[in-house]
């Protein structure tokens, strides 16, 4: 009887956990605004919006400056109303091994707007390069393969294997620039 019964929940939590996405990559984790992935994050500071906006500033200029990223460009800079904009091309690592390389490249628009001790971050225009080395590679974007109708099954219960890896490392990506700000303007 023990047995069937050890049988039993066993079987169950098997079945239970091949279902389960980690929420932090499940459904609605991925915005679309407009038609367009974009992913937003608001940092609380206390501090005045001339000094966030000068530190945010620095840290942006270190940050998505050569040898962290391919290529970068500051597209606005507006000190008045404390808004900053990039554009950058980086490496986002899949697996890294030493025969076995799985990565691609990432193209994407940065937006940081500071206003009543407020840093709001917006990621958006996602762009990606990936098996640039195979004949060209494949080119997509982010509205084609991480949003919630391309990156998981029919039943929206499982994520799909290549969608879903560029779906969680974007997610990682977003996070990873959020708490590097934040703890720069902290």
């Amino acid at each position: 009887m023990r047995k069937l019964l050890l049988l039993v929940c066993l079987c169950a939590g098997v079945l239970s956990g091949k279902a389960q996405v980690e929420e932090k990559y499940g459904l609605g984790k991925v915005p679309v605004v407009n038609g367009r992935v974009m992913f937003q994050d608001t940092i609380i500071v206390a501090l005045d919006d001339n000094l966030i906006y000068e530190k945010m500033s620095v840290w942006a200029k270190k940050r998505f400056n050569k040898p962290n990223v391919i290529v970068s460009r500051f597209v606005s800079e507006d000190v008045v109303n404390y808004q900053l904009g990039v554009t950058a091309e980086e490496w986002i690592d899949f697996k890294k091994k030493f025969f076995v390389w799985d990565r691609t490249r990432i193209n994407y628009w940065v937006e940081f707007q500071c206003h009543n001790h407020l840093c709001v971050v917006r990621l958006t225009r996602i762009n990606y390069w990936y098996e640039e080395e195979r004949d060209g590679g494949l080119k997509f974007s982010a509205e084609e393969w991480i949003t919630d109708a391309n990156a998981f099954n029919s039943h929206q219960t499982k994520l799909l294997k290549e969608p879903g890896k560029f779906r969680k490392k974007t997610i990682d990506f977003f996070e990873q620039i959020v708490q590097q700000l934040s703890q720069t303007l902290q």
